[in-house]
C-alpha cells in the first residue's frame, strides 16, 4: 500500500473560512545559527485548512476530537464522483439524492465526495460558494452507518447553513473538510486516515488527511 496525500498546506497568507477571527501566523522564532536552531510557533484557528469537525462542533455534550475513539478517524473510503455538480460555467449545484443511486455503502466507513471544488483552493472564490449537500442527502447518509463524511469543498453545507452537521453530529460521525487530490484515488479500495491533534475538549482539528492505496 502506498500513502496519498490529501492534505492542502497550510501556509501565511492563505484564504479562509469568512468571518474566521483567528487569523493564520507561522512564526519563526530563531533560524539556523552558529549558537542557534530553527524554532518557529502557531497561530490559527482549528478549522484552518483540511480539517476534522468532532461532534461536539454543533451539538452540545458530544466528544470532542481528544474524545473519540481513534477508530472514529479511520476506515475503508469510498469516493463518489460529484463532479457534474460544477458546471461548465463553473457555477455549482446542490449534491443532491441522485449522487447516491447505485452506490452501494456497505461496508465503507468514509465516503469521500469529490467536486473538482479545491482547484480554486488559493482563491478567495473558494470561500464564495462550492456545492453542498441538500438536506436530503445528508438525512441518508446520516443512516448509513459511516463513521464520516470528507468533501473537497469548505463545508456540507453551505455558508450559514448547519443541517448537514448537525445531522452528522447527532450520529457522532466527523466531517473531513479542504480535502484535496481526490482524483487520485480509485472508487473502493481505500484506507483513509485523518488524525487530529489531541486537542483537549475541542471541537476540530487540522489533519493531514491521507489515503492508502494499492501500488499501480
Amino acid at each position: 500500500m502506498r500513502p496519498i496525500d490529501l492534505s492542502h498546506t497550510i501556509l501565511p497568507g492563505m484564504p479562509q473560512w469568512r468571518g474566521d477571527v483567528q487569523p493564520l501566523a507561522i512564526h519563526r522564532v530563531s533560524m539556523h545559527g552558529e549558537s542557534s536552531h530553527m524554532s518557529s510557533s502557531l497561530e490559527f484557528g482549528c478549522h484552518i485548512g483540511t480539517h476534522v469537525d468532532a461532534p461536539l462542533h454543533f451539538l452540545d455534550g458530544a466528544p470532542g476530537v481528544d474524545e473519540m475513539p481513534l477508530e472514529a478517524f479511520g476506515g475503508a473510503a469510498l469516493v463518489l464522483d460529484a463532479t457534474a455538480a460544477v458546471g461548465a460555467d463553473g457555477k455549482p449545484v446542490p449534491l443532491d439524492v441522485p449522487l447516491l443511486e447505485g452506490v452501494n455503502l456497505a461496508g465503507i466507513e468514509f465516503l469521500l465526495i469529490r467536486t473538482g471544488w479545491d482547484t480554486h483552493w488559493g482563491t478567495e472564490s473558494y470561500y464564495e460558494d462550492w456545492p453542498a449537500l441538500t438536506q436530503a442527502l445528508a438525512e441518508q447518509l446520516a443512516v448509513a452507518g459511516l463513521r464520516g463524511v470528507g468533501v473537497d469543498t469548505p463545508s456540507p453545507d453551505p455558508y450559514g447553513g448547519q443541517v448537514a452537521h448537525e445531522l452528522f453530529a447527532a450520529k457522532n460521525m466527523i466531517n473531513i473538510e479542504n480535502l484535496t487530490g481526490l482524483d487520485q484515488l480509485p472508487e473502493r479500495g481505500a484506507w483513509f486516515q485523518a488524525f487530529p491533534l489531541k486537542l483537549q475538549a475541542t471541537e476540530a482539528s487540522p489533519v493531514r488527511a491521507i489515503a492508502w492505496v494499492e501500488p499501480a
